[in-house]
């Protein structure tokens, strides 16, 4: 087995992710809904777990040193903070344009809420559990084998199938499977400038956070609007990103 594993890596790694994820989700289904939602944390097993059968303790040193590497510029930062909160905010702001209602703003919680929220969804809701899997240890794999291009849409169709688990429990959109899958492209920039899964970990929890509290200020068919038009902004910032560097890399030779 250990053999075959080493064959065939990320099909590993991707089979022990969905595996897990859903041996996990199924008993908090079943719990309806209460309880820490470990089947998040799916990815990051299967990544540690397959790097550590295939290579060793390099492999997970690898993951862990991208995990911990914060020392980049700081304008990358404002790039994974920024851009997901600057594209969900703008969405707000345009869908009235479209003839939805004014955005209610008394529906946004009070920041100190929202902080409080975001410190415990960063840990127990994706970020943290998802990213050093998908961008940690995937996506370096993927680019040794493919362009940029390829290697975000195949790992951003296979994330957007990972939720596919959220069905059962009505938290699953297509406009949010077609979102995962261009951010993927987003993300495999930032990661191709930085080479670091922490930034990856802070770009994925400012767009679910963004995505979870601005897209309060609207309800019904226009917070569906709203999310529609978030997909297209994020579609124009993949489109550009390709345009610029083209399919093969997205950053220059010289970026980490």
């Amino acid at each position: 087995m250990v053999t075959q594993i080493s064959r065939h890596p990320l099909v590993s790694f991707f089979a022990l992710a969905f595996a897990l994820t859903w041996l996990l989700f199924l008993p908090w289904m079943a719990s309806g809904g209460e309880g820490i939602p470990w089947f998040t944390f799916g990815p990051a097993l299967a990544g540690f777990a397959i790097a550590a059968l295939t290579e060793g303790w390099v492999g997970v040193r690898r993951i862990l040193a991208a995990i911990g590497r914060w020392r980049v510029a700081p304008v990358w930062y404002l790039v994974a903070i920024g851009l997901p909160l600057a594209l969900q905010l703008a969405a707000v702001l345009v869908t009235p344009m479209f003839g939805a209602a004014p955005p209610n703003w008394s529906l946004v919680p009070p920041f100190g809420e929202i902080f409080a929220w975001v410190a415990i969804f960063l840990v127990f809701s994706g970020p943290l559990g998802e990213e050093p899997g998908w961008r940690g240890y995937a996506l370096p794999k993927m680019l040794e084998r493919q362009g940029a291009l390829a290697a975000s849409l195949m790992l951003g169709v296979l994330w957007a199938a990972w939720h596919l688990p959220l069905g059962l429990v009505g938290d699953l959109t297509v406009y949010g499977s077609i979102h995962a899958v261009l951010a993927a492209v987003v993300f495999t920039w930032l990661w191709q400038n930085t080479g670091s899964a922490l930034l990856a970990i802070l770009m994925h929890a400012s767009h679910q956070n963004s995505v979870r509290y601005l897209g309060r200020v609207y309800e019904g068919a226009d917070q569906v609007q709203q999310q529609w038009i978030a997909v297209a902004l994020w579609a124009l910032v993949a489109l550009a990103i390709v345009a610029i560097h083209g399919r093969k890399r997205f950053a220059p030779k010289a970026a980490a």
